[in-house]
């Protein structure tokens, strides 16, 4: 085997011209297949981890009370905090999503702008903190100077908005906005900070310490916006993390154990509130009865009407009226512990109905029944103590037919699989008007799968120089090697005379091309390598494009794979000898008197 190799090798040298140029062409091919597709993996690497990551996270969960797009807020973040850091591993940050569309007025000019608000106290590993201050480099002044408390509202801005508002460092800019309250606010930011971006979409941000943008927006320090989410190896995890937090976000019961007060008679009640929706409605039709106010007699066969379930319908069981001896249009209110802020809360309710519910479980139990709307707008005003830790309230079995029905903490939509599905989704959000507040958990693909097509598009044109590769490397080898044996007929002929195997035979003409394709493969990497190393070095700047979300410190960004490489080159290296072993075995079949006896 080993002599075989060695005339291989001897052969392969003795026909410079032909195998050069054909080295030539599989060098070129794979130093093109190299180039495109670690480019190809560099634009992945910044659509994953900078422009997907920066924008909306790899997994996000949004919040949006009411139904209501622009109204982004949780009213609890440490019941979803823990959740998220117990459950995703591989978790590189985790970010409250906070920020407001402005209108900023500088020196004589105003531009749009977005306040956004950053977290320089979480803890992120080095790497990802190494990307931050790569992609946000500080021209003048510090990052750490957002936290200062002796400077009103610092904020650090892009160079380019800053030449558009003609502000400098220590200057003051004035911002408008609406606050989570709707309500319009302006306000004075302090400039601390000038930055260069290389994203251009990040030239319109104005960053503040997340603490400060809360303030602004009217949050409280308990509640958050939505949470955006950065992993590890994205886009092998960043769906099966959105799953399981899916998953794990199933909402509970909202439910409000308060003291009942009406004139000078007390009583404890289990607060719960009903979904208004037309088969909910339905169904509570079919769970209550409806009793007359001041005789407290039931009224067979009584056909509660839809107004009766309106927005202002106020229901208490039989039981709770007669305690209380309140009746149809009385006025009573209920006082509660709030979660935070060690405060309580006190609420006045006109009565609409007296009602016997024909769940057992609640006959003669203290029920207050609230339509959803009136529920929750008591409910996440000031959340109530965690009612789990009060062994008085009384709820219905989970297998009942009136648990259902019953508001719950929150809202959680099915996950969505796209863009297009996730818009359809939050159109439907706002047809629907919920009353409570609704949770989303969405991967990269669904919230920026647009932005991600980019990569499938790079990884098409990869696939089509590849297969162009391979059909020239096919054409190129049979080719060749037709040419060759044609030449070496009589010397074909001459080594079986004198005892060479065909298999031999056979064997020297496919390891001939083996090595060829071998050197030449080597070659083309080697190439390829240098020839990153020198684009990569220049310098682009395009500071207005677009196209310049795509490049890391202004330079192309290539990102090789040596897994990837390795299998090309033995993908090609298949090809070749597959390829060749046809052409091999023809001349190997040769009788040795037909090719002694050909003349050329």
């Amino acid at each position: 085997m080993n002599m075989i190799m060695m005339i291989s090798l001897r052969n392969l040298f003795r026909q410079k011209r032909r195998n050069i140029l054909l080295g030539i062409a599989i060098a070129v091919g794979i130093m093109i297949l190299v180039i495109a597709n670690s480019f190809s993996r560099g634009i992945s690497d910044i659509i994953f981890n900078k422009i997907a990551a920066y924008v909306a996270g790899h997994v996000q969960i949004s919040f949006n009370e009411k139904g209501q797009m622009y109204r982004t807020i949780f009213r609890d973040k440490d019941r979803i905090l823990p959740i998220v850091q117990k459950n995703v591993e591989g978790l590189r940050s985790l970010d409250e999503a906070i920020g407001v569309f402005s209108r900023a007025i500088g020196n004589g000019k105003a531009d749009n702008v977005v306040i956004v608000g950053i977290d320089l106290e979480q803890k992120v590993d080095e790497k990802l903190q190494k990307e931050y201050e790569e992609s946000f480099k500080m021209i003048e002044g510090d990052f750490n100077n957002l936290k200062k408390k002796d400077i009103e509202n610092p904020v650090i801005i892009s160079e380019e908005k800053a030449k558009y508002l003609n502000v400098r460092l220590n200057d003051s800019i004035r911002v408008r906005f609406t606050n989570m309250n709707g309500q319009n606010q302006a306000t004075k930011l302090s400039v601390i900070g000038i930055m260069k971006n290389d994203n251009i979409f990040m030239n319109g941000v104005l960053f503040l310490d997340v603490r400060n943008v809360k303030k602004l927006m009217g949050f409280r320090p308990y509640e958050t916006s939505s949470l955006n989410l950065v992993i590890w190896d994205a886009k092998k995890n960043a769906v099966a993390v959105a799953d399981k937090l899916h998953s794990l976000l199933k909402p509970g019961l909202a439910v409000i154990y308060a003291d009942v007060k009406y004139k000078n008679k007390f009583a404890n009640a289990t607060v719960l509130g009903y979904k208004s929706d037309n088969e909910s409605i339905k169904t509570l039709k079919d769970q209550i009865k409806i009793k007359i106010p001041l005789s407290f007699t039931l009224i067979k066969g009584a056909v509660m009407k839809e107004e009766d379930f309106g927005t202002k319908s106020v229901f208490i069981s039989e039981t709770l009226a007669k305690k209380l001896g309140v009746k149809s249009g009385d006025i009573f209110e209920i006082a509660y512990k709030n979660k935070f802020e060690g405060k309580g809360t006190t609420v006045k309710y006109t009565l609409k109905s007296i009602i016997e519910f024909n769940n057992k479980n609640l006959a003669d139990k203290n029920i207050i029944f609230l339509n959803e709307e009136k529920f929750y707008d008591t409910y996440y005003d000031n959340l109530p103590e965690d009612y789990k830790k009060i062994k008085d309230v009384v709820l219905p079995e989970e297998n009942s037919g009136l648990y259902p029905i019953l508001a719950t903490e929150w809202i959680l939509l099915d996950r969505s699989s796209t863009t297009d599905e996730l818009q359809k989704k939050m159109k439907d959000m706002s047809k629907k008007k919920w009353k409570g507040t609704v949770v989303d958990v969405r991967s990269m693909y669904e919230s920026a799968s647009d932005v991600l097509k980019l990569e499938s598009a790079l990884n098409l044109i990869t696939f089509n120089a590849v297969m162009i590769l391979f059909f020239i490397i096919l054409i190129g080898v049979i080719n060749t090697l037709r040419m060759t044996i044609r030449e070496r007929t009589r010397e074909i002929g001459t080594v079986r005379a004198i005892g060479m195997q065909k298999n031999d035979v056979r064997n020297s003409f496919i390891y001939e091309a083996f090595f060829l394709a071998l050197f030449a493969s080597i070659a083309g990497i080697i190439i390829a390598f240098i020839l990153m190393h020198i684009l990569s070095a220049f310098t682009i700047n395009m500071p207005d494009n677009p196209l310049s979300i795509l490049l890391v410190n202004g330079h192309l960004y290539f990102m090789p794979s040596f897994l990837s490489i390795i299998l090309n080159t033995l993908l090609i290296l298949v090809i070749v000898v597959v390829t060749a072993y046809f052409p091999a075995r023809r001349a190997a079949n040769m009788s040795p008197t037909t090719a002694l006896r050909h003349y050329e």
